[in-house]
């Protein structure tokens, strides 16, 4: 699926480090620095910020599919399933005989050479997984994510625009609040704990 980029959250991210907005005729023809600097990092930030916490609107349950390969064999795992092709960040695995489901079962990823894709193993039998999607409809984003992502994406911009290593470092700290703020609120309206993995700790951007 291709990345949709919004320019309401560019034009955020802008804001942020004291750039100039841009129109949408500017983004639609990548004209000017500013939108080649976010057409570059959107992606990158989109996928950054969705990994870092369990948003609402990107989460799916579902089942998941035995890998058809009989020949599996671990000494570790029993079962081996096929990742969800639009799966960004796996939360947890479980199953209906899985006594805390908000911590689910033991659970490795791992390549698979011969189908060419990414398999979960584990022990959990007729499995469920709960992930986080790689939603690109910015119409559905709510108004933390899109406060976290836009200062990520600001964070990736700001080097190329204004060669500030400082205000980067700056965006990324406000991000890294903004998450832990999230992951609080979350925590609060699911009555779930969250895993300490889930929480992130970006100490500079890319230059």
């Amino acid at each position: 699926m291709a990345d949709t980029p919004g320019l309401d959250i560019i034009n955020l991210a802008l804001n942020h480090i004291a750039g100039k907005p841009i129109t949408q005729t500017q983004l639609n023809d990548n004209s000017v620095p500013a939108t080649q600097a976010a057409l570059r990092s959107w992606a990158f930030a989109l996928k950054e910020t969705l990994r870092i916490n369990d948003w609402g609107f990107a989460r799916v349950v579902e089942e998941l599919t035995v890998l058809a390969d009989a020949d599996y064999e671990s000494e570790i795992y029993e079962y081996a399933y096929v990742r969800p092709t639009s799966c960004l960040a796996i939360r947890r695995i479980f199953n209906s005989g899985t006594s805390e489901k908000t911590i689910g079962e033991k659970f490795s990823e791992e390549h698979d050479v011969t189908n060419g894709l990414v398999r979960i193993v584990t022990d959990c039998s007729d499995a469920y997984i709960r992930y986080t999607y790689y939603v690109t409809d910015t119409d559905l984003y709510d108004s933390s994510f899109v406060n976290a992502f836009s200062h990520r994406l600001a964070a990736e911009i700001a080097m190329p625009l204004n060669g500030d290593r400082e205000i980067a470092k700056a965006e990324i700290t406000i991000f890294n609040n903004q998450i832990s703020e999230a992951q609080r609120h979350a925590s609060y309206e699911n009555n779930e704990t969250h895993e300490a993995n889930e929480k992130a700790n970006f100490v500079d951007a890319r230059g």
